[in-house]
This record gives structure tokens, C-alpha cells and sequence, in this order.
């Protein structure tokens, strides 16, 4: 028989850090997506897929940093915070590795 097992507990989710992976997991489909659309063009990206990269790294970088912020507030679990700073991570990450290839 499996046991339940129940957190009794007053800490709640941080609304920044749900928004930290939130940002993240857009700026993740929108560098995604720019990346599907150059290879279906044959390796040309048109300027609407450089302007979805330039803005997935502000929203990232801004996710980062809302994630940093609350994973320092007290009382709160970590678990958006921590989920979003890896992920906006990956994002900066992959914008860099594209920013690199020269899409």
C-alpha cells in the first residue's frame, strides 16, 4: 500500500518565481521556434527571427533575475525559483550557442 504523504506547512509559492519559469519556458519556445523557421528557410533567417532571439534574451535575463530574487525571499519553496533559474539559464545558453553559429 503506497503512503500518502501530506505537507503541512505555511510556506507558498513565490509569484516571482512562477513568473521566472514562465518567462523562461517563452523565451525557450521563442528561440526554438526562430531556430525551426531559419532551417525550414534553408539556413536564411529572416530579421523577425533575430528580433525573437534579441527579446528572448531580455525576457531570460529578466527571468533570471526575478528567479535570483526569489529564491533569496524567506518563508517561500523553492521550487519555481530554482526551476526558473535553470531554465532561463538554458535560454542564455542557447541564444549564445546560436549568437555563435552566426544564424
Amino acid at each position: 500500500m503506497a503512503r500518502r504523504r501530506y505537507l503541512f506547512t505555511n510556506k507558498k509559492n513565490p509569484p516571482r518565481g512562477i513568473i521566472s519559469t514562465a518567462l523562461g519556458v517563452i523565451s525557450l519556445i521563442a528561440v526554438a521556434g526562430a531556430l525551426i523557421g531559419s532551417y525550414k528557410n534553408g539556413g536564411v533567417a529572416k530579421p523577425g527571427y533575430g528580433a525573437a532571439v534579441l527579446l528572448s534574451v531580455l525576457y531570460s535575463v529578466t527571468g533570471l533575475v526575478l528567479g535570483i530574487r526569489s529564491h533569496a525571499e524567506p518563508d517561500m519553496l523553492l521550487f519555481f525559483p530554482k526551476l526558473g533559474i535553470v531554465v532561463n539559464i538554458a535560454a542564455v545558453l542557447l541564444c549564445a550557442v546560436v549568437l555563435y553559429a552566426g544564424m
